[in-house]
């Protein structure tokens, strides 16, 4: 697209535009991140990051290929842009992404099914899986009012010692769909997809797009 140009940036940069306009506000694991410019000004921001769970970087592929896996976990643009800029920004990101393993979420509750990951050819697998959180109610006494959260596999025990059993709730996350890209040549991605551990599926459609 005429005038537009794509750099990498550094971490605070990033997280500063994703904070302020990303939909969550709120940081990302970041291993590398790119900005969106037109005509100088910064009109979109990926991030690329390292996913906490090992269980998620294993179950792609294996343990062997789990170090080569990393999360596209934010994507903002402007929305003064056109209507194809997200899927021109995101194929030009992956292209100068350094991991071959790609995943992706499109949350539900969001009402977000996943067609920019549709329109650049990912690889549906389905959908993740609820994972359960526990965190503070809002009339708790967390300083701040922060959300305080922790996975099933923490000890629920110390959250109730430090804030009281009252103030303490459970929940599960929304339903993600679940998308991946082999980000290599021909001959590593027909590697890849052997190894592939998930099965891939016909894309999820709505009335709607997002």
């Amino acid at each position: 697209m005429k005038n537009l140009e794509l750099k990498q940036i550094d971490y605070k940069t990033a997280m500063s535009v994703i904070v302020e306009k990303h939909y969550l506000h709120r940081k990302c694991p970041c291993s590398i991140a790119f900005g969106l410019f037109y005509k100088e000004d910064l009109v979109g921001v990926i991030v690329f990051g390292k996913p906490s769970s090992y269980t998620l970087c294993e179950g792609i592929a294996g343990k062997d290929e789990s170090k080569n896996v990393i999360e596209f976990n934010r994507l903002w643009v402007c929305d003064t842009m056109p209507k194809n800029t997200e899927s021109w920004f995101t194929s030009r990101a992956i292209k100068q992404c350094p991991f071959e393993i790609i995943v992706s979420f499109a949350d539900t509750e969001q009402g977000h099914i996943g067609y920019i990951y549709q329109a650049t050819n990912w690889l549906y697998c389905g959908e993740s899986k609820r994972q359960r959180y526990f965190r503070l109610k809002d009339n708790s006494n967390n300083e701040g009012g922060t959300e305080y959260r922790r996975r099933e596999r923490m000890p629920k025990v110390k959250i109730i010692e430090q804030y009281g059993e009252e103030y303490v709730e459970e929940y599960y996350s929304s339903l993600k769909h679940r998308y991946i890209y082999f980000n290599a040549d021909k001959r590593r991605k027909r590697e890849l997809l052997k190894k592939l551990k998930y099965k891939i599926q016909k894309y999820p459609k709505f009335s709607e797009k997002e």
